[in-house]
């Protein structure tokens, strides 16, 4: 009886602990975002939708999530936004750490795709690599500058004139010349477009690398993850994405502008 009442007290103090961690991290983490990445903020009403879509979506997923971090990237065209957060397991909720500016699916071009929605996991099976930083015919470093990280959610499905076509699902930095202007509005083939800045962040704290984290030691991977990395500790393999594009009662209001009536597409 005692040492039960003892097991329960340890086990409180170490979820304690755990809690008082993941928040020193995360605020440490945060004020980093914004001076090395963005110092971007949103309103309160579009900031509970995306959270809020967020857990309904890890909720929904087959099998269960442990506390990680993660990124969501809103396709909507007004918006075009990603968010780093951190998935409480225990708690059930998400903590902010940063916003920045990307890209999806442009389908209005030939060849282009919308980007699909949902939950992708960042996997050894679809390794990543890093870019070459060579330029096409257009002299576009399409994947960002030599050495940027390109994360490979491998291929998926989406929609294009109203029948179902694959692709595959990159995460990625763009020109810096000529790409970066542009993020903030639908541009991509059907990627996601970030910043440099960005990737430069995801990649040298390992925010979507757990499982390249647990694979070390089987000598496939140490060669894509930076040397002087300093990786969270609760690494995750998440991008989600949403689409917070509302209808309300017919106006043209932006996900922000609006409290209530909308519409998930």
């Amino acid at each position: 009886m005692v040492i039960s009442k003892y097991l329960v007290i340890v086990s409180i103090l170490f979820l304690f602990l755990a809690q008082v961690d993941n928040s020193f991290e995360t605020e440490s983490l945060s004020k980093i975002f914004k001076e090395q990445v963005a110092n971007i903020n949103h309103d309160q009403v579009y900031i509970d939708w995306l959270t809020g879509d967020a857990l309904r979506q890890i909720s929904a997923a087959s099998g269960s999530y442990q506390t990680q971090y993660f990124v969501y990237v809103d396709r909507n065209p007004e918006a075009q936004n990603i968010m780093l957060g951190l998935f409480d397991s225990v708690e059930k909720n998400i903590t902010i750490i940063g916003w920045d500016k990307v890209s999806t699916g442009n389908p209005k071009i030939k060849g282009h795709f919308v980007t699909p929605t949902g939950i992708f996991v960042n996997s050894v099976t679809n390794m990543g690599y890093r870019a070459q930083g060579t330029k096409n015919s257009n002299g576009w470093r399409g994947l960002g500058k030599k050495g940027s990280r390109v994360w490979d959610f491998g291929w998926q499905k989406t929609q294009y004139k109203n029948e179902e076509r694959e692709i595959r699902l990159l995460l990625h930095a763009t020109d810096p010349d000529f790409g970066e202007r542009r993020l903030g509005k639908v541009d991509s083939k059907g990627c996601v477009r970030i910043t440099a800045k960005l990737n430069y962040f995801l990649d040298h704290y390992g925010i979507l690398d757990n499982e390249y984290e647990q694979s070390i030691a089987s000598g496939t991977v140490s060669w894509l993850l930076p040397k002087d990395r300093e990786t969270v500790k609760n690494p995750g393999q998440l991008m989600i994405v949403g689409d917070s594009y509302w209808v309300f009662m017919g106006a043209d209001l932006l996900p922000w502008q609006a409290c209530r009536g909308f519409l998930f597409v």
